[in-house]
């Protein structure tokens, strides 16, 4: 189940009766399976991603048939990092997941209970479900319950000041609508974070082996159909990246074709290599000009849990 941002429905619901609200967790949104001892991780896109976050195993000793709902994050002074768990998204390597563990744990954020002892809990209201939750209780260090708050504009307030992403307000009456984004649910960032299909890449002016530049899009209704609408180029943040990983990302999606309407305007389209529009990047940006591009935005990383399909048009 997603959320819709606040924008979309009019503002944050402000009713503290019928809504709760929660922190928005800035990281990697999993379902956490745990059956017969062990315990599977699967990513929104339905990939498991079990491997890469070994220090989530303790999950399998904290009940015997549990299905949860959360975000896995790296916390750094108590604030997620999303450059810190970037990293870790496409590891599939057990040694250098547990290296990779070692050196910044990662912990899971659980919000919602979907079964519990074999029986499906998403048909009964998120009152019911939160409940069930907390009297299961988190076990170890592997996971920890998402926070419930009853004043949404207290929790706005207090979430800025700690330099978090936003929040959510979640109607207690809410049935569980698995992969539906349903206005149930509302989230509200404080943070410009927003992720983008990237639909083209250039290469360093100096190192045709180096990627400079991603060319960034955002999903927009025009006449009968869905259309990429070109939101600028980002190098910002690419520095740090592991170039040998996005060159074969970059590879993996490309095509002889601009997937853009409009076509993107020069200068920006010299020299650059078309992609096949799947390929999401999570990007940190200072809002949009009046012509629809990002200001100053700076790559954090690569969401290989996101479906670039899947991304609400702006």
């Amino acid at each position: 189940m997603l959320a819709v941002p606040a924008e979309r429905v009019g503002g944050l619901p402000l009713d503290g009766s019928t809504w709760a609200y929660e922190v928005k967790w800035d990281g990697m949104r999993v379902l956490a399976d745990v059956q017969d001892g062990r315990v599977r991780l699967w990513s929104r896109r339905g990939n498991d991603v079990t491997v890469a976050f070994p220090e989530l195993a303790g999950l399998a000793a904290a009940h015997a048939d549990v299905l949860l709902d959360g975000e896995v994050v790296v916390l750094r002074t108590g604030v997620p990092s999303f450059s810190a768990l970037a990293e870790r998204f496409h590891v599939r390597d057990a040694r250098r997941a547990a290296v990779l563990a070692s050196a910044a744990p990662a912990t899971l954020i659980a919000f919602d209970v979907l079964r519990l002892y074999g029986v499906d809990l998403t048909g009964r209201p998120w009152q019911e479900r939160r409940e069930a939750l907390e009297r299961l209780g988190p076990s170890g260090t592997a996971w920890q319950l998402s926070p419930v708050y009853d004043d949404g504009p207290a929790l706005l307030d207090a979430t800025r000041e700690r330099g978090l992403e936003g929040i959510v307000a979640k109607r207690r009456a809410s049935l569980y609508r698995d992969g539906a984004r349903s206005g149930d649910w509302v989230k509200l960032a404080h943070q410009r974070v927003e992720s983008c299909v990237v639909g083209g890449w250039r290469a360093e002016t100096d190192d045709a082996g180096r990627v400079g530049a991603l060319l960034l899009g955002l999903w927009s209704d025009g006449p009968g159909r869905r259309v990429l609408r070109y939101a600028g180029k980002a190098g910002s943040g690419l520095a740090t990246a592991d170039q040998r990983d996005l060159l074969g990302l970059l590879s993996a999606v490309s095509t002889s074709r601009s997937p853009f309407d409009p076509p993107v305007p020069r200068p920006d389209n010299t020299g650059a290599h078309w992609l096949d529009p799947r390929l999401v990047v999570e990007v940190r940006h200072l809002g949009h000009t009046d012509g629809g591009r990002l200001r100053q935005p700076v790559v954090l990383g690569v969401r290989p849990d996101l479906d670039a399909g899947d991304l609400v048009p702006s």
